[in-house]
């Protein structure tokens, strides 16, 4: 082997073990929770199915804010290049999906035809709100994205207590305070909204994808995931307290489900970072197609179900404990599919970036 081909092998090598295998098992586990979360009622029972998958489902998008947060705050870029890069990534499977879902899904142009009104109308449905209920989440990532920039000069000057006192601010003016509210007579004339929104998953994602934790304090992590779940799980399954505001108990901003999401990301960060040597191609692919996953499987889960309908099996087919991890695995599988034979197809990857 010649002096450049050593060179490149272990170039290759070093990339391979310097790769957080950890990052791709979350994101993909985090899809396949989002997938879940979409699926809805299959099968016949039993009734605290449902409950059991919808809690759990609440994590996955958490840990996508989380896993972004870890990944994009601590690179230093200039701001120009950061949002061109990103904005090429964002903006064009953000109009291309929204621009499918409005015109598929929703018939809006069988009416009207293909005209410069209708074009134009669709263009400010876009800008006014989703075309699909989990489109919200783009709408979402490209303001975090704008903040970016920000967030990194921050990062760059602040010590790990001066991140800590921001998530900890985040934590007492969000999802604590939500309770107090919800619970008691309480209410605050402070202007809190500063530390509002997905900026606190942002940044709990960074300081939680570079703590390191003993298997001692990973016990403590599982406790404090059993015990979100458990809190979530009841109120979901028994309607609890149906008169509070939504974002009380049952939000991703609610305090049992930051726990919930929180522990698992250390968690899955942890299990994930001991993946077989054997997995990390198949992990790798998915974890690239995972954003085009999560684009098209609304899409597919309309397909699945009406295939379903054609060949007699119906939601209600089945018990719901097999049912609902088995529908969402097979439309999982479908959208990976489709997704990856869009990547290797030039300029139409971009939609599936």
């Amino acid at each position: 082997m010649t002096r450049m081909g050593e060179a490149a092998t272990r170039s290759i090598e070093n990339v391979k073990s310097t790769r957080e295998h950890w990052v791709d098992f979350l994101r993909v586990t985090a899809t396949f929770l989002v997938v879940l979360a979409h699926i809805g009622v299959w099968g016949g029972g039993p009734g605290w199915a449902e409950a059991f998958f919808y809690t759990l489902s609440r994590i996955g998008v958490p840990l996508f804010f989380m896993l972004s947060g870890y990944l994009l705050l601590p690179k230093e870029e200039d701001t120009w290049m950061f949002l061109k890069k990103r904005a090429w990534k964002i903006l064009i499977p953000f109009f291309f999906w929204s621009i499918v879902y409005d015109v598929y899904t929703n018939q809006s142009l069988a009416s009207s035809g293909l005209t410069l009104e209708a074009l134009f109308r669709l263009f400010v449905r876009i800008l006014r709100g989703p075309r699909a209920p989990h489109l919200w989440y783009l709408y979402a990532l490209i303001g975090l994205y704008l903040f970016t920039p920000i967030l990194r000069l921050f990062i760059s000057k602040a010590r790990k207590s001066d991140l800590w006192y921001y998530i900890i601010l985040w934590l007492l003016a969000v999802p604590v305070f939500l309770i107090v509210q919800g619970f008691t007579p309480i209410r605050s004339g402070f202007e809190l909204y500063y530390f509002s929104g997905y900026v606190g998953y942002f940044l709990l994602g960074l300081a939680l994808g570079q703590m390191e934790i003993n298997p001692k304090a990973l016990r403590w992590v599982v406790t404090l995931f059993i015990m979100g779940f458990a809190v979530t799980f009841i109120v979901v399954s028994f309607n609890l307290f149906p008169e509070l505001d939504e974002s009380v108990l049952r939000t991703y901003f609610s305090l049992n489900v930051v726990a919930m999401s929180a522990s698992a990301f250390l968690f899955l960060k942890q299990f994930g970072g001991r993946v077989p040597p054997s997995t990390e191609g198949a992990l790798l692919t998915l974890s690239r197609s995972s954003f085009g996953i999560y684009l098209i499987h609304m899409l597919v889960l309309g397909w699945v179900l009406q295939a379903g309908a054609l060949i007699g099996i119906g939601q209600s087919s089945g018990p719901s404990l097999v049912a609902m991890p088995l529908a969402a695995l097979i439309v999982f599988v479908i959208s990976f599919l489709i997704t990856h034979l869009l990547r290797m197809i030039p300029l139409v990857k971009t939609v599936v970036p």
